[in-house]
């Protein structure tokens, strides 16, 4: 008799600092509200000086899926966190227990990091692929050996504030390839859990500050209105915090929440 088992639901949240989610310049000892019930995160943070691979951490989850809950910082971010947290919130209670969040970030860094043709040319300027991939192998393979069955339900991307002009110029075509090589890569370690993957990209913060942002942003809209499978979640109206690059607490929410709703058809009413 076949399952009856409702799959888990598996998103990777992957990009640089505002996907990683600082907490500098956010006043006192507020906390997110970890009551995501049971949904759960592995996660493995870069260092924003490491361009090596592997990588040097922030922090990791230590090889488990934990209870939701902000990841080690570093310096003057006494933690991180970042749209998980929102995207938890906007999941129906009851189908929290199905989510499992990867998180891959970094502290910065170009589009060219998460590059697959450039980790098979040189690991280090494209050792953010190598690591995503690590991590995802690690984390799904543990859920292979508990029994879970899953699917890659969906690829969250904050990333190009960092991006050179060159990068910034193939933004569209970079994330475009990211999704696919992604699919291609689970779809060769993990048959059929991935045929379906969508990808939700967020507006860049400062998205209109500079040439290099502006074309980012242009080319992540532009691409998202041409494939059904990748969303584009805007941010422009969201406040930065007095650095000018970076969300606040209540702007991460907000995009996390967004995010979420590029995946609704997944979750029960």
């Amino acid at each position: 008799m076949a399952s009856t088992v409702s799959p888990l639901l598996v998103f990777l949240l992957t990009g640089q600092s505002n996907a990683l989610g600082t907490t500098c310049l956010e006043g006192d000892d507020w906390k997110p509200d970890t009551a995501g019930g049971a949904a759960r995160i592995w996660w493995s943070n870069v260092d924003a000086a490491s361009v090596n691979y592997p990588p040097v951490l922030y922090g990791d989850s230590d090889g488990e899926f934990r209870p939701l809950q902000p990841q080690q910082g570093k310096g003057e971010d006494p933690a991180f966190w970042g749209p998980e947290f929102g995207f938890v919130e906007a999941v129906p209670a009851s189908e929290r227990g199905r989510v499992r969040i990867i998180k891959v970030s970094r502290g910065g860094g170009g589009n060219t990091y998460w590059r697959r043709k450039i980790f098979q040319q040189d690991a280090n300027r494209g050792h953010m692929w190598g690591h995503l991939c690590d991590i995802a192998e690690a984390a799904l393979h543990h859920l292979e050996r508990a029994g879970e069955p899953f699917c890659i339900a969906g690829v969250m991307y904050l990333q190009g504030e960092s991006n050179s002009a060159d990068e910034a110029a193939h933004a569209g075509e970079r994330l475009a390839a990211l999704l696919e090589d992604l699919k291609a890569w689970l779809g060769e370690k993990f048959p059929h859990t991935a045929a379906n993957t969508r990808c939700a990209v967020a507006e860049i913060a400062a998205s209109r500050s500079t040439a290099e942002r502006r074309e980012t942003s242009r080319q992540h809209a532009a691409i998202a209105a041409q494939r059904a499978d990748i969303g584009f979640v805007p941010t422009s109206d969201l406040p930065l915090k007095s650095d000018g690059i970076h969300f606040g607490r209540a702007a991460k929410l907000d995009i996390g929440r967004r995010l979420a709703a590029v995946f609704a058809p997944y979750f029960a009413d």
